[in-house]
């Protein structure tokens, strides 16, 4: 398949993975929270750079006017947002979140963040 794409992690993905975090320590415990980050780095590092169209367009992020943006679900809670950029060959990773949030209110408040 397709091999060399190079990971970016945007500013607003860097946020969104912190208030994952803060959210899953706050409500189970800081042990399950970076357990579950780094399987999902872990996931993310093996699969997406050989594998960039595993997901399909986002519907979410469609309704909202970002038409180039896919969703993976991750497991059973977690959603990677991300664009493909075939020509420079990147992975433009925009938004980690928990799937029972509200995408339109969580990108809202990470950009009031940046």
């Amino acid at each position: 398949m397709t091999s060399g794409y190079t990971l970016v992690a945007s500013p607003l993905f860097r946020l969104s993975r912190q208030r994952l975090q803060a959210f899953l320590t706050e409500k189970y415990s800081a042990e399950l929270a970076n357990q579950t980050l780094a399987g999902i780095k872990e996931q993310i590092a093996t699969t997406l750079p050989t594998q960039p169209l595993i997901a399909p367009i986002s519907e979410r992020l469609f309704k909202l006017g970002l038409t180039e943006y896919r969703q993976w679900q991750l497991d059973k809670h977690n959603l990677l947002f991300y664009r493909v950029d075939a020509k420079q060959q990147q992975l433009e990773l925009l938004l980690l979140m928990d799937s029972r949030q509200n995408v339109q209110k969580l990108l809202y408040e990470l950009t009031l963040l940046l």
